[in-house]
């Protein structure tokens, strides 16, 4: 069954963690339930599926630019039918569980979403290749979508509430996050997209100007954003004790200049806070988990159910919490 998951490792450690966070942001105040269950199963299972469909069509629509760098193609390796057969499996799972989690809401919106790897990858469109409109595509397709969906099923399940305020503050989060995350990929593959003639980007502002403006503008907007989705989500006490102990631990990694950051350069940089995201991928699931379990003591079962799906996340802040501390 491997041949279904179309670089698993590329989509689920890096898309799905902000998804287990956000629902459980959602649902914490409320106890554990068959609704939180669906919210949970309906958002992490729409949003695998519309990831791994996604690259799956990038894979399609990128043989022969692959094979121009020499990097490997699962269409090329597997062939174009079990690959088109992949998309629609991986489709169909996305929209069916949409549709029972969300109802009609969700499934237009799943529709809108599996549209965008289309624009993204496919001839004569294929926004891959016109910079700006590209960035806003990954980001919407990879970041915008899970938030909003995990918005619109909390809210058919009876969960939360949802208010505007609650959807500008989680949609400005989840872009800057995706438009941050989208760019740095560019930074990092920056060479390899040269080979392929593929512009981005990095080819028209340069390297060093688009980091200077990705600390200056995304990464506070992410921030303010961020924090305003999780003060409108009334937390308890524990999450935001941890909030405020987190940004002394990136205040102290920045200023101690013994961590280096290779979000934006593979050789590494001096850290800067927020780019590595183990806020989203180590610590924020399980802090939440911690808080809403004040309300159900049921919800400390995400503890050990995130450390196992994404223990390459936790390995990382151990060692760094090692380094943190002066471990040998």
């Amino acid at each position: 069954m491997s041949w279904l998951f179309v670089r698993q490792r590329a989509w689920w450690y890096n898309k799905i963690p902000l998804s287990f966070m956000l629902v459980l942001l959602l649902a914490d105040g409320k106890p554990l339930d068959i609704a939180v269950g669906v919210l949970f199963l309906t958002v992490v299972l729409a949003v695998s599926g519309a990831a791994n469909y996604g690259y799956a069509i990038n894979e399609l629509f990128d043989v022969e630019e692959d094979a121009l760098i020499g990097r490997g193609n699962a269409a090329a390796r597997l062939g174009r039918p079990r690959m088109w057969l992949v998309a629609v499996v991986s489709a169909s799972l996305s929209l069916a569980c949409a549709a029972i989690g969300g109802g009609v809401q969700a499934m237009a919106l799943t529709v809108l979403e599996l549209c965008l790897p289309l624009a993204y990858s496919v001839p004569p469109v294929r926004v891959k290749e016109r910079k700006w409109l590209g960035v806003a595509s990954d980001a919407l397709a990879a970041h915008v979508y899970p938030a909003v969906l995990a918005l619109i099923v909390a809210q058919h399940l009876g969960i939360r509430s949802v208010t505007p305020a609650l959807v500008a503050f989680a949609v400005a989060w989840a872009l800057s996050a995706g438009v941050r995350g989208i760019l740095s990929h560019q930074l990092h593959t920056a060479d390899q997209d040269r080979a392929a003639g593929l512009r981005t980007v990095v080819s028209d502002i340069g390297a060093p100007r688009l980091e200077r403006g990705i600390v200056a503008l995304l990464v506070p907007l992410e921030a303010v954003s961020f924090a305003g989705t999780v003060f409108l989500c009334s937390p308890g006490i524990i999450a935001w004790l941890f909030l405020a102990a987190y940004a002394l631990y990136e205040g102290y990694k920045t200023a101690a200049g013994r961590f280096e950051v290779m979000a934006f350069r593979r050789q590494g940089q001096p850290y800067i806070p927020m780019l590595e995201e183990s806020l989203y991928k180590a610590w924020g699931p399980l802090v939440f988990a911690f808080d809403a379990a004040r309300v159900d003591v049921r919800y400390l079962v995400f503890v050990p159910l995130y450390i196992g799906l994404f223990m390459p996340h936790m390995r990382i802040e151990w060692h760094r919490m090692r380094v943190l501390f002066g471990a040998k």
